[in-house]
């Protein structure tokens, strides 16, 4: 009886060698992080967008963006991920060690903040206990937020009957304090801020020809920045 269980270990070993062999490469996300819980907690992600359908409910287009996230405390970098503005979730696309590709979306509940590409995002409670995501631009006391919108939506052109994906909205806010205040225009920012700094603000935009409704991410942390230095 020893002989055969001798045997039958032997059998296992060699059977799970040859398992491990057959493996397919693993992707650089998972040979750096492996399977890893935190990361790959989350609800598998289904959203069905029909093939008539125009335009993506994603922030950054049709494809997955090179990123990063902060899990509690916790930095994963180079990502497959994209934003999904429609339903307001991350979607992270990672090859599970049976060689498939996986699409989950990550859990808010432990989400701090993520990086796609360069802009870089942030989840907030303002006014209730549910997580919103908002795009982050500046790191100082006071930061411009933007809450992104997209809606799926009949086409309503003449004689049409397919759905589209409406353009990217934002509304705006500056943080500050920990106070969160929405703002439309050039005068809404700069009354938000104190009544002593509002005419060099004031000046600044005119001089720079900044309209905060269509000026660049970059333009808009340069006149963070410079806001939070009076």
């Amino acid at each position: 009886m020893r002989h055969l269980s001798g045997l039958s270990t032997t059998f296992f070993l060699l059977i799970a060698a040859i398992h491990l062999q057959a493996q397919p490469a693993l992707s650089a996300v998972d040979q750096t992080y492996g399977l890893d819980p935190l990361l790959h907690n989350g609800s598998f992600y289904s959203y069905f967008i029909s093939s008539d359908t125009e335009g993506t409910p994603y922030f950054s287009g049709p494809d997955f963006v090179t990123g990063s996230v902060v899990l509690r405390g916790i930095t994963y970098q180079n990502l497959a991920l994209k934003y999904d503005v429609v339903n307001q979730v991350l979607v992270y696309q990672y090859q599970n060690p049976t060689g498939g590709v996986q699409r989950l979306v990550l859990s808010d509940a432990w989400m701090e903040s993520f990086n796609l590409g360069k802009t870089h995002f942030e989840l907030y409670a303002f006014q209730d206990t549910v997580k919103h995501i908002y795009q982050v631009i500046g790191q100082a006391s006071s930061r411009i937020l933007y809450a992104w919108s997209k809606q799926r939506t009949l086409d309503n052109r003449m004689g049409s009957s397919h759905f589209i994906f409406t353009s990217l909205k934002n509304k705006m806010y500056l943080l500050s304090g920990g106070v969160i205040r929405e703002f439309k225009n050039n005068k809404g920012l700069t009354l938000l801020f104190d009544p002593a700094k509002q005419s060099m603000i004031k000046k600044y935009l005119v001089q720079h020809r900044i309209n905060v409704r269509k000026a660049s991410d970059e333009v808009m942390n340069e006149l963070i920045t410079y806001c939070n230095s009076l």
